[in-house]
């Protein structure tokens, strides 16, 4: 019997992504370098996490706002390609969110963003009726979808547990350095969140603790079921209600980092929806961000491709 698709709501940023190729390092002071291109990507962490779950197999559907602009139009035209449900809010005023993603050889990356029109997204644009029938709400974007930090989060959070749905939440790294007012703003979010994921940096600015391991032990206390944290090259940890599991990392080459994260937490919540225990929808999660890393063409891995990555071995 076929399995069941997994039917899956996005809500959160809509931004293209100005990624350069991955670049040497660059020395301190004034530079100028030379790449034989720049690409205009679909990206933002909710718009990566709707188009990968979509890419593997799920019915999924995407909140979002965009500008009238060719940017919106790129956006538009990826969800469309990936078979994303894409409710937009289109802002006439703002543009469309755009990142400059300057990308390094040795892994790393760094983001610039103009968040447009993501600032115009409000709760009452997520229809009520989108949560019935569906199985899982992800939540992204947190700080670049401003009007919904905080408690309209933990309301749309809240409302879809009411139904019966998972709910994951990933607020990246703070853009403002992690004050405590907005540190407070996710943690009133915590109790309705079935899967927190979060960098090392990120889980310990959340919890206010040093070792990313007891910090994902301080926030499942807060309210999530399990805690995922993000380890880049080492792979990826579970913290769960009976102990942590954690899986390693595949070794590809660097050619796409911007993303890597929002393909893990699709994937892993794919694996999960689908039945998979932890150690394996780790391994599964860890094997689209490989696929996602090693080729900027294909950024959005098959079920099928992934599964094929995972049969392997994680070692070089």
């Amino acid at each position: 019997m076929a399995r069941r698709q997994p039917r899956v709501v996005a809500v959160g940023d809509a931004i293209v992504d100005l990624v350069t190729p991955p670049l040497p390092p660059i020395p301190p002071g004034d530079f100028q370098g030379h790449v034989p291109g720049v690409d205009a990507l679909p990206g933002g962490n909710a718009t990566n996490f709707a188009l990968a779950i979509a890419s593997l197999g799920a019915r999924t559907s995407f909140v979002g706002a965009i500008g009238v602009d060719p940017n919106g139009a790129v956006l538009r035209d990826a969800y469309r390609r990936h078979g994303v449900r894409a409710i937009l809010r289109v802002d006439p005023r703002r543009p469309t969110g755009a990142t400059m993603a300057l990308t390094w050889s040795a892994g790393g990356r760094a983001l610039i963003t103009a968040l447009g029109a993501n600032a115009s997204l409000v709760l009452r644009d997520v229809p009520s009726r989108l949560l019935e029938g569906s199985d899982h709400l992800h939540r992204s974007g947190f700080w670049w979808t401003q009007r919904l930090i905080g408690r309209p989060t933990s309301l749309l959070l809240a409302r879809a547990r009411r139904r019966g749905l998972t709910t994951s939440l990933d607020v990246s790294t703070d853009p403002h350095g992690w004050p405590e007012d907005r540190i407070a703003a996710v943690r009133a979010c915590l109790p309705n969140v079935t899967t927190f994921f979060g960098s090392e940096v990120e889980v310990c600015a959340v919890a206010g603790r040093s070792s990313p391991i007891e910090a994902a032990e301080h926030l499942r206390s807060l309210g999530p079921e399990e805690v995922v944290v993000h380890q880049a090259d080492r792979g990826a940890t579970v913290v769960h209600r009976s102990g942590r599991s954690t899986s390693a990392a595949f070794s590809v080459p660097i050619d796409n980092p911007t993303g890597c994260g929002d393909v893990f937490n699709a994937a892993y919540v794919y694996a999960r929806l689908g039945g998979a225990d932890l150690p394996d929808a780790l391994r599964f999660g860890n094997a689209a961000a490989a696929l996602h890393l090693r080729d900027r063409r294909r950024p959005y891995p098959s079920d099928a491709a992934v599964r094929r990555l995972a049969r392997t071995s994680t070692r070089p």
